[in-house]
């Protein structure tokens, strides 16, 4: 196949080869390229949108004041991606999605919770991320109701999705420039009202810890979510690339586009708590800035969709031979896209008890699997890996890798008692006063479990054929 330098988005140059064609497949050294900057701007286009300005009010309808609630976000957002970013190296390592590299860590079929429980997220976050797009046109003229702009803004993240990795790097560019000027004007109009940023600040008493915890909690878990995502959209970078250079520009970009409109949402929300936040910016700023709030989440759409996509072909990799394919990766698109809608057009009406009950739920899920996934790739196996045993059971990372398995589900258990959810509070949450730290738990459980797992069966650095090297850190 032709070498492929500027191209990087699966199959030939051309009319046809701009729709990528690769999925769950190893992306060959000849089909690599791109900067490192363009995850700098991937990242902060991803987020620097609405979503993350309605999240950072979030902290303010928990009981905090501005003050707090900042510290809260930068907290949380920068635990999590100290993880997420660890993660992005592994795109280039290896040349294959995120998800089927945990069959590194939990085997060929062990994989398939994770798998699943990841379809679950995209499905989620990109359900919600219709809403508060719909919510926010809707604002803008009540002439279109909210479920017929669910359909509209759905569109235009088909296309991108349906086209594939080029065209979601070749857009978030344009998209930075739009959404970093959208929000320096913002900030210049919400400043002026000086007078009432002394009313909006509430002081620097901190009402409840348990509820900062709570606040720290949904922030980490917003950032580590990209964990599941982040080397679906580095696996294209050659080999070599640069590891510090990788891990800061997705810890940048997330960090800057995420705390920034988080930080908009929370002085907002605070100057208005019982009007709709996205309502009082438009009124502070201008109604100008309610498209640009919706378009702001065209790029996190696609994503959503694509590695939901990418998801669907790793469990059916499981139970059958999966040839990538434009025709399977549009129809598993579709899917995600669909039963997204579906979800997004029956509980727009409930979205931000619902939401939070899902970000609790994928903090149960999915620390665990994070920690198990890092300290193999970084400490056991120093990101050495026979990345074709990912795609066979007879590999030598067989169908059931119980040292994984074993540790992540002992973590799941170890999360239980520490639980604030709707329907279930866990005895420790009384005793630290209503604290919710099952996260805390389960990332402790689950690396230490895993580590001592593969230290007493000895099955950690697993034996690679001779010659194999694909995948060893560098810097």
């Amino acid at each position: 196949m032709t070498e492929v330098t500027d191209h990087v988005g699966g199959g030939a140059p051309g009319a046809a080869g701009e729709i990528e064609s690769h999925s769950i497949d190893i992306i060959p050294d000849n089909e690599r390229g791109g900067k490192v900057s363009g995850q700098f701007t991937l990242w902060f286009a991803t987020n620097a949108n609405v979503f993350n300005f309605v999240l950072g009010g979030f902290a303010i309808f928990f009981g905090l004041n501005v003050f707090w609630a900042i510290i809260a976000m930068f907290v949380g957002a920068f635990l999590g991606l100290a993880f997420t970013s660890l993660h992005a190296v592994q795109g280039p390592r290896l040349g294959v999605p995120q998800m089927i590299q945990s069959r590194g860590q939990f085997g060929f079929y062990g994989a398939v919770l994770i798998f699943v429980a990841s379809i679950v997220l995209d499905v989620g976050y990109l359900a919600a991320q219709q809403v508060v797009q719909a919510q926010s046109l809707n604002d803008l003229t009540g002439a279109v109701s909210i479920p017929w702009w669910i359909i509209i803004v759905t569109i235009p993240a088909v296309l991108l999705a349906i086209f594939g990795y080029a065209w979601i790097h070749r857009i978030q560019p344009a998209l930075t420039v739009l959404f970093g000027g959208a929000l320096i004007a913002a900030v210049i109009l919400t400043a002026v009202s000086g007078d009432k940023l002394a009313k909006g600040m509430g002081g620097t008493h901190l009402s409840s810890f348990p509820i900062f915890i709570a606040a720290v909690g949904l922030f980490f878990m917003n950032m580590l979510s990209w964990a599941v995502y982040v080397s679906d959209y580095s696996r294209y970078l050659p080999r070599n690339t640069s590891s510090p250079k990788i891990y800061w520009a997705v810890f940048g970009g997330n960090a800057l586009g995420a705390c920034l409109y988080g930080g908009l949402g929370i002085y907002i929300t605070a100057l208005s708590p019982q009007a709709d936040s996205v309502v009082s910016l438009g009124n502070i700023a201008g109604k100008w800035i309610l498209p640009i709030l919706a378009i702001s989440l065209l790029g996190s759409d696609a994503l959503n969709a694509y590695t939901g996509m990418l998801a669907l072909e790793s469990v059916r990799s499981t139970f059958q031979r999966v040839i990538a394919s434009r025709t399977a990766r549009v129809i598993g698109l579709l899917v995600m896209f669909i039963v997204a809608t579906i979800l997004a057009e029956a509980g727009y009406k409930t979205f931000l008890t619902s939401f939070e009950n899902f970000i609790d739920v994928l903090l149960f899920f999915f620390v665990p699997w994070s920690v198990i996934n890092l300290v193999d790739f970084y400490l056991i196996k120093k990101g050495r890996y026979d990345v074709k045993s990912f795609f066979t059971p007879k590999g030598v990372y067989g169908g059931w890798r119980w040292t994984a398995i074993v540790p992540y589900l002992i973590a799941l258990a170890a999360q239980v008692p520490f639980i604030d959810q709707t329907i279930y509070v866990g005895p420790m949450v009384k005793v630290l006063g209503g604290a919710d730290i099952s996260w805390l738990v389960g990332f402790v459980v689950a690396g230490a479990g895993y580590l001592i797992a593969t230290r007493i069966t000895g099955s950690g650095a697993v034996p690679l054929p001779v010659g194999e090297t694909q995948g060893a850190v560098s810097s």
